[in-house]
């Protein structure tokens, strides 16, 4: 059914089976590079917001007929001139779950254990940038492009230019100490609950 090692989520509900795959396209129907961006932290957020992020995520990743998804996470209509959501059979809390997951794969993959990156998060997400680099890097068509997962596109460019040896790199002692020294000092301004 999915393929799990490539970001799909597979569910079955009832008697039906979803599939959900967070395509470079699907991604990339949620909005610009700047949308996304902001996307991703408003979907990890508890709250209507993130739940409302989830809807459009699970929404633009379905691999089957809109009307189908319907009955598992809810749809939107005109009541006397307001819009109201209806719920359908899943419960919030797992649609904002799934929604979460489907988002983190579709936009950041799976973490790298490659050489060390700036640390600094990107606001913008840019799926056109990937297919564009799939296209000339592993010489895939535009449709194959879009149609790939960016855990697709990270174990792909993997394979094709494997990380050299001294990308694994290990702390060094003065990193290794900055980073206790912080932990200690994060866990010094925590206060134990009192019973």
């Amino acid at each position: 059914m999915a393929n799990v090692h490539s970001g799909e989520i597979g569910i079955t509900w009832g008697e039906r089976d979803y599939l959900f795959r967070p395509s470079l396209a699907a991604i990339g129907s949620l909005g610009n590079p700047a949308e996304l961006g902001r996307l991703l932290a408003r979907v990890q957020r508890e709250g209507m917001d993130g739940y409302v992020c989830a809807l459009a995520v699970l929404s633009a990743c379905y691999a089957g007929e809109p009307s189908d998804l319907d009955r598992l996470i809810g749809y939107y209509r005109d009541h006397r001139g307001r819009l109201r959501y209806v719920l359908g059979s899943m419960p919030p809390a797992e649609i904002h779950i799934l929604g979460v997951r489907l988002a983190v794969s579709g936009i950041v993959g799976e973490p790298r254990r490659r050489a060390k990156a700036s640390g600094k998060a990107s606001a913008e997400f840019s799926p056109a940038e990937f297919v564009g680099a799939a296209q000339a890097h592993l010489g895939v068509s535009a449709p194959e492009a879009w149609a790939m997962t960016m855990i697709e596109f990270q174990r792909a460019m993997d394979a094709k230019h494997p990380p050299k040896d001294d990308e694994h790199e290990q702390m060094t002692p003065e990193e290794a100490e900055a980073l206790c020294s912080r932990v200690t000092s994060i866990r010094s301004k925590i206060k134990p609950k009192e019973k």
